[in-house]
């Protein structure tokens, strides 16, 4: 029987783990992580309107905080690295990991294969779990 080889995210706003599982028994191994770069923000205030002419000017409500913001922006580099991983054709499933707010935005942007070979995601921030620790927080969705 062919082994499942499992690729395993773990994010949050600021950092991510990339890892593996080549088949039961064999344990997690890590492969790579990245952290949040300084990035060029959006202007930091909302702007202002004038609806009509005259005097009045009106402050525009800002959409994102810059937190979402950074946030969105991380959360695309974590799926851009995922999929370029997963198009080395090397798994048969993913499992993610990210806190409720990042798994939120996460979820959405995966698509294609990996999105479909989504076998599980768990909303717990796990990046300072030792990999042998991690193991065991992954028990009752998946054998490694």
């Amino acid at each position: 029987m062919k082994p499942i080889h499992t690729f395993v995210v773990l994010a949050n706003e600021h950092e991510a783990r990339f890892l593996e599982n080549s088949g039961v028994g064999k344990g997690l191994n890590e492969l790579s992580a990245m952290r949040l770069q300084a990035e060029t923000r959006y202007a930091d205030a909302p702007g202002r309107s004038q609806a009509a002419a005259g005097q009045a000017r009106h402050g525009l409500d800002r959409s994102e905080t810059e937190r979402e913001q950074d946030r969105h922006a991380f959360a695309t580099q974590v799926i851009a690295a995922t999929e370029a991983q997963w198009a080395q054709g090397a798994y048969d499933r993913l499992v993610l990991s990210a806190p409720p707010k990042m798994l939120g935005v996460l979820r959405p942007m995966l698509k294609g294969a990996a999105g479909a070979a989504l076998l599980a995601d768990m909303d717990k921030d796990l990046l300072q779990e030792t990999v042998r620790d991690l193991v065991g927080h992954f028990e009752d969705i998946v054998v490694f």
